[in-house]
């Protein structure tokens, strides 16, 4: 056990006994292991070589994805608005053809990917072609061409690549059908793609070298392929393994082997979002591996070579354990009979050598110390383990001298134990107190012996210690009495006071005669109510005879404190009391039940007892038919007073209103403020209900318009009054609230300073309201919108400048809806913000159907440079699109400049450091102020339409049109005159100097695939 201890010794000899096989085995397991290690290894990198790989492929393939994507919308959006132009122009005559051509010429030299523009007719021969004026091949014998023919579809179509019949190049067909007027086959519109446009992008990517590339239509025909390999082009992929993987998900990896040159390869494939066709990415399995093998056969070598060292090294071990098992046998058998001994001992035994080292020790010594198992091996210096017990606090490390018989300042059980002839008395931690005892050994070194005497020194310490404890509770009693916040008496079952403090001398301002014990409770009582002191009413004699079996009683003193006493019996007869003063406890409670229930600013009722009061006067109407008025008031003109006056004065007004209120109610009304400038009645009774609100409603009118005096501030408000009555408009209390609601709202919306009782109408007009706004929400949703625009021409060359974006919502019941009946709702509810986003966003992606320097208006509602991050917006669109900032153009009415000034300032400058226009819109119809030309930075002045078709005729008219315009000249701002319907009004326009002109003499407003973007005059436009 010790020393080493006998059970190593045992484990030790068995362990040599079999010791060939154990070491066989070890070497054995350890080269096995080293082996599966490397292998799993190996594998293992194997693994991430494949799988970095495959994501390397995966995210090749979704970039070439996306890149083909946008190249695919990029021909359809071309198609579309082809298709749109060819069904709705009213003759395709040689003018248009030509138009439209040139169109195709400058798409095709602005862009790489596309070869040509070709529209076919439904015989199958060329109309219009870019490339060649007056080319006239038949296509009929196209794939794509019999697609369109037979399929009255609106898909785009891409076709297998085939040699242009114009260019004899190699082509990637993209079609479109359109129709005649009556929906019958009308011809095909063809985007030729380039496939060497994809095929340059290809060959320069870091495949290896033999990765491939491959671009197919979703019906199997492969586009590019990257080897280039001129028989592949068009070749039927759909059996595939591409398009066997694709039957299971749309994007995935999978190792395949090539069906044109039968190398194995890992392919990343993903499907084309939009439109129909897949992109795959493949990498050689053999060029991806390369590396990792070579790398395999070094590792694999190395292990090889460990394994046969180990195993030498196990060989020479195996032959030094067999010696050395023999000599251990000997061994153990001398250390039997010693371990025996020191197994059975009580105490705890410790030999060291004359060097200090350990060398014999039983179990005891280390369960005493607590002692690690490192520590526990022969050859353990002594200072280490006497280093252990003091830094692991096990010992006190110093021993009081009345139980250690040592008068030295400190005794340590080791350090001691080092001295010779040395008995020394160690108290640990954990309580107990051991004896060490030191007998010195021949030739060095020392045997001590630990025992635990704590049972014998605690049974001599107890009686001193039962003295002591005694006298510290008394102290500690003494002073728990003399500092409680709490008066204490204690009484005996003969109702004499045993012991109290002076608390509870204090609380009754007592003689300390009173206070000895001994002192009967009636002389205590009797004192007490000489000087005033109140128990609801009980006598001396009442209190004598209830007081023992009274748990809690409250009393009220002369001065007005109030005392809580608390009994509690004891066992024998008798109780203890504790005496508090709650005085200011009570006070605060009553103030937090007080301000659960009012307004803290006015004092009146707050929402939480108008609605409880509210709730239970319904509940008596529904069951009597009680007549209940709930009147709701809100002030009018509150917020300008906070805002010139500040908030203080906001406060003092409210607190005057509340007072005001509070003089034309009765005192059974009851009057709250629901927060803000909001207050409330509840009015109960009443024999003619109407009469008794109207004459309230105009009471509280005629108060609350009297002027105010804040510190010196004259301040006029108004209020509007909402009506509500029960039973007459139902007993529900939140109904009546909704309905006294919908008639405040009424009278704020019809002029405010007011009331209104509630009708059914109103209910339908909020339901009317709420429908409407639902569809508003849902038409913006599904985006049943469109944009049509309104020309802007230069008044002195009459060629075309701009266009202005205007709304249109196409409702699916109601069909094409004006801006005039949805745009003011929408600015109500917010969801111009919504709205306005996707007019922007629509506006910059119609640019591109309008010559480069036409430019593009867009109007901008005030709530949108309010509420919205309206700067944001316009930047984003702007790189989404690729639209130049210069041809975009803002519309801004003065409404936008009434708040929040500073800020839409800013915002201005931030729109203009883009180089995005700004125009002054219906300058002179609203709240025109020639401060806003020379604070904002604006580009242009649209002078409203009123002026310029009343300036013909009338001279007041025409005045106002020159002063403008001399005040743009001297600003340097340009001007457009709005709503120009005649020929009259076009040449005063002209005449005065405006520099551009609009209106429906010029064309009415039409989506753009509609508008000749190039005409020679306005008035030859076609809308």
């Amino acid at each position: 056990m010790k020393g080493p201890s006998l059970e190593q010794q045992g484990a030790s000899i068995l362990g040599f006994l079999s010791v060939s096989r154990l070491i066989a085995g070890f070497v054995a397991t350890v080269c096995l292991a080293l082996l599966a290690l490397e292998v799993s290894h190996v594998v293992g990198q194997r693994d991430e070589v494949m799988a970095r790989a495959r994501r390397d492929t995966a995210n090749l393939a979704a970039s070439l994805a996306q890149h083909a994507d946008l190249t695919f919308r990029n021909a359809d959006a071309l198609l579309i608005a082809t298709v749109e132009r060819l069904e709705n122009e009213a003759e395709f005559d040689a003018p248009a053809q030509q138009r439209l051509r040139n169109w195709f010429i400058q798409e095709v030299t602005q862009s790489s990917q596309f070869v040509s523009f070709t529209v076919v007719g439904s015989d199958g021969r060329i109309i219009v072609n870019s490339t060649v004026a007056n080319a006239k091949s038949d296509v009929s014998d196209r794939d794509y061409f019999a697609y369109h023919r037979e399929h009255n579809d609106r898909h785009l179509l891409i076709g297998k690549p085939v040699h242009g019949r114009t260019t004899g190049e190699w082509i990637i067909p993209v079609t479109r059908r359109f129709n005649r007027a009556d929906g019958g086959f009308g011809g095909v519109a063809i985007a030729s793609l380039d496939p060497y446009y994809f095929q340059r992008l290809y060959d320069g990517l870091e495949l290896g070298k033999s990765g491939a590339v491959v671009l197919a239509s979703l019906n199997g025909s492969l586009l590019v392929r990257r080897p280039f390999v001129e028989a592949n082009v068009g070749r039927d992929m759909s059996k595939s393994g591409i398009f066997r993987q694709l039957k299971e998900a749309r994007v995935g990896s999978a190792e395949i082997t090539a069906t044109t040159d039968g190398i194995r390869r890992l392919n990343s494939f993903e499907q084309g979002k939009d439109y129909p066709f897949v992109i795959s990415v493949a990498q050689t399995i053999d060029e991806l591996l390369a590396p990792w093998q070579e790398n395999a056969v070094r590792q694999l070598g190395v292990a090889v070579i460990m394994v046969g060292f180990i195993a030498l090294l196990g060989l020479i071990v195996w032959r030094i354990a067999r010696v050395f098992a023999k000599g251990a046998r000997i061994f153990r058998e001398t250390n039997l009979r010693f371990d025996a001994a020191l197994s059975n001992m009580a105490q705890g035994v410790s030999m060291f050598d004359r060097e200090r080292r350990l060398v014999v020790w039983n179990a005891r010594y280390g369960e005493m110390y607590r002692l690690p198992a490192q520590l526990l091996k022969v050859g353990t210096p002594q200072q280490e383990i006497v280093d252990f017990i003091i830094n692991s606090g096990i010992t006190k490390g110093r021993i009081p001298a009345p139980w250690s018989g040592d008068s030295r300042p400190e005794s340590h059980p080791q350090k001691d134990a080092a001295v010779p002839g040395a008995t020394r008395i160690a108290e640990l931690t954990d309580g107990r107190i051991i004896k060490l005892s030191r007998q010195e050994l021949d030739g060095g070194g020392w045997l001590t012996t630990h025992e635990d005497i704590t049972d014998q020194v605690f049974r001599e310490k107890a009686v001193f210690d039962q003295t002591a404890e005694l006298a510290r509770l008394n102290s500690r009693f003494d002073a728990a009495l003399t500092n409680m916040s709490q008066g204490v008496c204690l009484f005996d079952a003969e109702k004499r006071l045993v012991i109290s403090n002076s608390r509870f001398r204090e609380l009754y301002r007592l003689p300390e005669a009173l206070t000895v014990p001994g002192t009967p409770l009636t002389t205590l009582l009797q004192y007490q109510f000489e000087q005033g002191v109140k128990d609801n009413d009980r006598t001396v004699e009442q209190n004598l005879e209830e007081i023992p079996t009274l748990v809690q009683q409250s009393i009220l003193t002369a001065d007005g404190r109030t005392i809580m006493i608390r009994r509690t019996p004891i066992e024998g007869g008798g109780w203890v009391a504790t005496h508090e003063d709650v005085t200011e406890q009570r006070r605060a409670q009553a103030e937090i039940a007080y301000l659960a229930k009012h307004d803290a600013l006015t004092g009146l009722a707050n929402r939480a007892q108008f609605n409880a009061k509210l709730d239970e006067v319904s509940k008596r109407s529904r069951r009597n038919g009680d007549a209940v008025t709930v009147l709701m008031l809100d002030l009018d003109k509150f917020k300008a007073v906070n805002d010139t006056l500040g908030h203080p004065a906001g406060d003092r007004l409210l607190a005057e209103v509340a007072s005001r209120l509070k003089s034309v109610v009765r005192e059974t009304d009851l009057l709250a403020r629901l927060g803000g400038d909001e207050f409330a009645i509840l009015q109960e009774g009443g024999k003619n209900q109407h009469e008794g609100a109207i004459a309230l409603a105009l009471r509280i009118i005629q108060v609350i318009t009297q002027p105010f005096d804040l510190n010196g501030h004259q301040a006029s408000v108004g209020t509007s009054i909402g009506i509500a009555m029960a039973p007459e408009h139902g007993c529900d209390p939140e109904d009546l609230l909704k309905k006294a609601d919908l008639a405040l709202y009424d009278v704020k919306a019809k002029g405010r300073n007011d009331f209104r009782i509630f009708q059914p109408e109103m209910l339908q007009a909020v339901n009317v309201r709420e429908t409407a706004e639902q569809e508003l929400r849902d038409a913006i949703e599904h985006e049943q919108f469109e944009l049509h625009y309104q020309q802007v021409f230069d008044a002195r060359t009459r060629s075309l400048r701009g266009v202005e974006a205007l709304i249109r919502w196409r409702h699916p019941k109601r069909g094409l809806i004006g801006p005039d009946q949805f745009i003011p709702l929408a600015e109500e509810t917010d969801l111009i913000i919504p709205l306005g986003e996707w007019i922007i966003q629509q506006a910059c992606r119609d640019a591109r159907l309008f010559p480069a320097d036409v430019r593009i208006a867009v109007n901008i509602s005030a709530i949108q440079f309010k509420k919205s991050n309206l700067l944001d917006v316009i930047l984003c669109t702007l790189v989404e699109t690729g639209l130049g900032p210069e041809r975009l153009e803002l519309e801004i009415t003065e409404t936008a400049f009434l708040e929040n000034r500073e800020a839409h300032l800013t915002t201005i400058r931030q729109l203009k450091n883009l180089g995005i226009s700004i125009a002054l819109d219906d300058f002179g119809a609203g709240y025109s102020s020639i401060n806003y030309l020379t604070v904002f930075p604006f580009d242009k002045i649209k002078i409203d339409k009123s002026f310029m078709q009343g300036a013909v005729n009338r001279r007041e008219f025409r005045a106002v049109v020159a002063a403008t315009l001399a005040l743009a000249r001297e600003l340097g701002i340009l001007t457009t005159a709005e709503g120009i319907e005649t020929e009259a009004q076009f040449d005063y326009a002209r005449e005065a100097g405006v520099d551009f002109v609009q209106g429906y003499l010029f064309g009415w407003p039409a989506p753009a695939t509609q508008l000749d973007a190039d005409p020679a005059r306005p008035d030859q436009m076609i809308a």
